[in-house]
Formats: C-alpha cells, structure tokens, sequence
C-alpha cells in the first residue's frame, strides 16, 4: 500500500490528493505523517473494491479520479500519460513487478461477456492511445462527470468485472474508452482462482450480459449464449468449481429485481446500438489461461455463429 502512494507521490504530473479507501476495519494502516497529501477516508464495512471507488468518487469533486490497486506502483510519467488523452476511462499498462511482461492492457470483450487476460505474459508494449471497450480496473482514470451519469459501478458487484462492465456501458452511452500503452503501472498480482472469484465473476458477467444487451440483442445472440453457459458448467464440473457456478446463477435471481433496475438505467443511456458497437467485440479466444484446441474450437463456433446472424 505504501509503495503505491509514494509512486503517486513520485509522479512527474502528482495528484492533487490522494484518497486512501480504508476498506477492512481494525486494518493497521502505514505511517502516513509525513505524506499530508493523503486522506484517509473508511466506511464502516468492507464495501469491496468497486463500491470502495464508488465510495471515494462521493468524497471528492475532482473531475478526473485516478483509481488504482493498493498492490500497484505507478512508472513515473503515468498519470501525465493518462491525463493527456480525452476520454471518460483511460486504462493504462499493467505489467509484471519486474516491468518485463504484460498482466492486462485493452482487454478484450467476446460476445458471451467473457474477457479474458489475453495479453498476461507478453512482452510489454509501447506505442499510441488506442480506442478500447475493456482497460483494467488496477490502475484507470475516470471522468468524474461521465461515470457518474453511468451510475458508477453497480452497487451488488463486490470484486472482479466491474473494469468490463463499466467499459461496455461507457460505450453504450457513448462515451470514449481508450487504452494507454505508454503509461504504465506495475503490479504485483497472482492470477489464481482464489475462493469465490469465480462465483464473482460468472455472477457479475451474467449481470453485465442481461444489463447492457437491447433485447433483440439477447433474443438474436441466445443460442450462443446458452452454448457457452453448457460449456462454462462442463468446465467448471471439470475444473472443481460448480457450486460456485451453481452459486452465480442462484444469486443472478435473487437479485432480478436490481438487475432490472439496473438495466432500465443502462437502456435510458443508450446512445450506440449493438450492431454499431460489434467491431469493439473479439470473437476469438486467445489467452494463457484456456487450452488452445477448446479456445479455437470457441472462437470458430463464435465466428460462425455470428456470420450466420
């Protein structure tokens, strides 16, 4: 944690204030006397990692809000970098601790809402402000004023998707989503699934998919969608996580009066239809993280499935 601060403290373009989210109670924090510029602000239980921005965003009338992981440390020109470049979100380049390889950059986003890590372990990249639907939530600048009038992140996610969902929805209302090779955060994580992180994430996708989809979208795409729910049940059968899955769908229910509101809001915002925002979709499969035969197999009923309609 405070190598992240002293790397915000460090950069040739500083923050005017730094927000420390004290999200865990009775957590001993850093010494912090000698860093005036950071304000401790805690809520009074752990609101996970998107409500925790949702809460910093409402203690602060910055127009542009850096969010980035406790376990990050911004390269020194990163939030120049990022502050350049006109959009409501700008991701930056997550990589390695050591600086070599990439962890997540522009992510991307298949038809099913699944977006895998596809660039994890390769070669760190250099080169021009890309437009994105999908950047990172370990290190992005917001437009106060446009996330927002998003809503924010949705207030049941609780960890992992929410970078993909408020990317998706950010273009549905119209608003720019850019990737920023150049500014460049590293960042100590470790991909392993962790107990409960796929129920999160198969939760939280199933949430975005019913939210952010028109309903001709939904009723075009559905046969698609329930192929891949059949296959994502094998794999997690498979794999040992079933009753997560089996948890995620159980919970997508309980919480069918919210995701309706949700999704009346996401609608109301709409100014790209799906069919203009398809080419910001990735129909291939292309990540460390799934065997290569299963991954072309799913790219290829993908393409074909999309070409047919």
């Amino acid at each position: 944690m405070r190598g992240a601060i002293d790397s915000l403290r460090a950069q040739t373009r500083p923050p005017d204030e730094i927000l420390l989210v004290d999200n865990k109670p009775g957590a001993r924090l850093p010494d912090l006397s000698d860093a005036p510029e950071v304000r401790v602000i805690a809520p009074d239980v752990n609101l996970g990692y998107p409500n925790a921005i949702n809460f910093a965003i409402d203690n602060t009338d910055a127009d542009l809000v850096l969010c980035m992981n406790p376990d990050a440390r911004a390269e020194p020109d990163c939030l120049a970098t990022l502050v350049d470049v006109d959009a409501a979100i700008v991701g930056a380049q997550i990589v390695s601790e050591d600086g070599l390889t990439k962890q997540a950059g522009a992510n991307p986003l298949h038809p099913t809402g699944i977006s895998p890590a596809d660039s994890f372990g390769r070669p760190r990249e250099q080169g021009p402000p890309r437009e994105a639907i999908v950047v990172s939530g370990a290190c992005c600048l917001l437009r106060r004023a446009a996330f927002l009038e998003l809503g924010g992140f949705m207030r049941e996610f609780f960890l992992y998707y929410d970078d993909a969902d408020l990317g998706w929805r950010a273009r549905l209302a119209g608003h720019r989503v850019v990737y920023c090779p150049d500014a460049v955060v590293r960042h100590g994580y470790d991909f392993g699934r962790r107990e409960g992180k796929m129920f999160f994430l198969e939760r939280n996708r199933l949430i975005s998919v019913l939210s952010n989809y028109e309903a001709r979208s939904l009723l075009v795409l559905a046969p698609l969608l329930l192929l891949f729910e059949l296959g994502i049940v094998a794999v997690a059968a498979a794999q040992g996580w079933l009753p997560e899955k089996l948890r995620a769908y159980r919970s997508v229910v309980e919480l069918r009066g919210s995701v309706r509101r949700h999704r009346r809001h996401v609608q109301a915002l709409r100014r790209c239809s799906d069919r203009e925002l398809r080419t910001l979709f990735s129909e291939r499969f292309d990540t460390p993280f799934m065997p290569r035969i299963p991954a072309r197999i799913a790219s290829a009923v993908t393409a074909a499935y999309l070409r047919l309609v």
